[in-house]
């Protein structure tokens, strides 16, 4: 990818990276034809490492299993959930095990349909263990140490829809 040039200087190279603390990240292998690829190449040449997206996980973001989020200690009723832009709707508490309904989102998103935190109706028992499952969206960057790379591979003679293929890496990262 490009890097940037300052035009003082004697055209200076910039710093490509501003987001440096990944949290976790991915390696995409798409298969599929070149003409159905070219808008993902699009999308990711533009981005070029320092142009933050948003990206579902493709079941990454989610958490099928209920994790820890708090113990209770009798009084305290604001919990921040483990990660950031949880959606709402698909959002389950679970109180020792069981399905807990009294709480309401915190710090939601701006679209009202994310939050990072939850506030419990009543404090939530001395030694209880608050879990939650639900999907989120990610806030992604393209990890350009590991190149985009495009390939060409023969698998089958019958079926030439899948000889093109595209990888990427992508950061996820606070913000």
């Amino acid at each position: 990818m490009p890097v940037m040039r300052d035009d003082l200087g004697g055209g200076a190279i910039g710093l490509r990276r501003r987001f440096i603390r990944p949290l976790s990240s991915w390696k995409l292998e798409i298969p599929g034809r070149q003409e159905l690829q070219e808008p993902i190449l699009g999308l990711l040449q533009y981005a070029q490492g320092d142009t933050p997206f948003w990206f579902d996980g493709a079941g990454f973001g989610e958490e099928t299993t209920p994790i820890l989020f708090g113990i209770g200690d009798g009084s305290k009723t604001d919990f921040n959930l483990p990660h950031r832009h949880v959606f709402i709707a698909s959002l389950v508490i679970y109180n020792n095990g069981s399905v807990y309904s009294g709480w309401t989102p915190l710090s939601m998103s701006s679209d009202g349909a994310t939050c990072d935190a939850i506030r419990y109706d009543s404090g939530l028992g001395i030694g209880y263990h608050a879990t939650a499952k639900y999907r989120r969206r990610i806030k992604c960057i393209v990890k350009v140490e590991d190149k985009i790379t495009r390939q060409r591979i023969f698998r089958s003679s019958i079926n030439s829809e899948n000889i093109h293929n595209l990888s990427i890496s992508l950061e996820e990262f606070l913000t």
